[in-house]
């Protein structure tokens, strides 16, 4: 698909140019940075129609992993004896349930773009903005903690978002996201069937160049980037079956009851398949530091 483009890379700012990973879907990729911009009408991928496409089982031990990462990271922030923490995209509320047992201070931003249920406890003793990211005007309370979990991919402007946050931090705090991986070698080889892909509303993937020219930018430091084995644990196997089927249902082909038991079953081999080969990882992790 040829596409008659002149955009520039929102990180860099270098010219992009066309990537046709199959014949029918275009992304706009940096060959400086690797940024990754997606249009889903030039490239639709037989994404589904809303927005969650996952499973509560799987999502509860992605949760239970990040809480593990976030908790490691929340330690090293000084003067954290009751952090007050912000997530932005907070879905079902399960992971600043979590922190309110802790005796955190919880705050939140959804777009509600899941049209899930949220967690009582959560409604009840935090505080939550419900809108776009970008048109949440926050209260004046500075957080120690500001993290969002597969969002940033989704945001129509990440740059505005990036300066909320270095002005809503206080000195010294922390910042962390996952997010899809632009570089992934899953992309590579499985193409238009990348489950990230599958997903209607990921319209940019970011590179540890790109995020960290970002980042940069509207002052944080301390930027680290990682490739995490432990997210997003089935991606490669639905990968793999979406290269056999061509249409996504509501909530994609992990609504098939058999695709959600072979995923049961080949778990352990995908695992082992990034033990040896780590850069097909679908995610980045990302920590930075507003400084003190």
């Amino acid at each position: 698909m040829q596409l008659n483009i002149k955009e520039r890379c929102e990180a860099c700012g270098h010219p992009m140019r066309c990537w046709d990973i199959s014949p029918n879907c275009t992304l706009l990729k940096c060959p400086k940075c690797y940024h990754i911009k997606r249009n889903l009408k030039q490239c639709n991928a037989h994404a589904r129609e809303h927005a969650w496409g996952g499973s509560k089982f799987y999502d509860k031990i992605r949760s239970n992993l990040t809480i593990r990462r976030l908790n490691r990271f929340i330690r090293l922030i000084p003067n954290n004896k009751q952090p007050s923490i912000l997530e932005i995209g907070f879905g079902s509320g399960n992971l600043l349930l979590k922190f309110l047992k802790k005796g955190y201070k919880v705050h939140g931003i959804e777009a509600e773009y899941l049209q899930i249920d949220i967690c009582k406890p959560v409604k009840k003793y935090g505080t939550l903005y419900f809108g776009k990211a970008e048109d949440i005007q926050l209260a004046k309370e500075k957080f120690d903690l500001i993290y969002g979990i597969h969002v940033i991919e989704h945001l129509d402007d990440p740059i505005v978002i990036f300066k909320k946050c270095y002005s809503a931090l206080k000195k010294g705090g922390g910042l962390y996201f996952i997010t899809p991986n632009s570089i992934s070698g899953g992309l590579t080889i499985f193409r238009d069937k990348w489950w990230n892909l599958e997903d209607p509303t990921h319209i940019r993937f970011f590179s540890p160049q790109s995020i960290n020219i970002m980042l940069n930018r509207v002052g944080f430091r301390e930027i680290e980037t990682r490739i995490p084995v432990w997210d997003s644990l089935t991606l490669e196997i639905n990968s793999f079956f979406r290269l056999f089927k061509q249409k996504s249902k509501n909530h994609g082909i992990m609504s098939n009851n058999l695709i959600y038991l072979l995923n049961t079953i080949i778990f352990p081999f995908a695992l082992a398949t990034r033990m040896i080969y780590p850069t097909i990882s679908p995610s980045l992790e990302v920590t930075a530091r507003k400084p003190l």
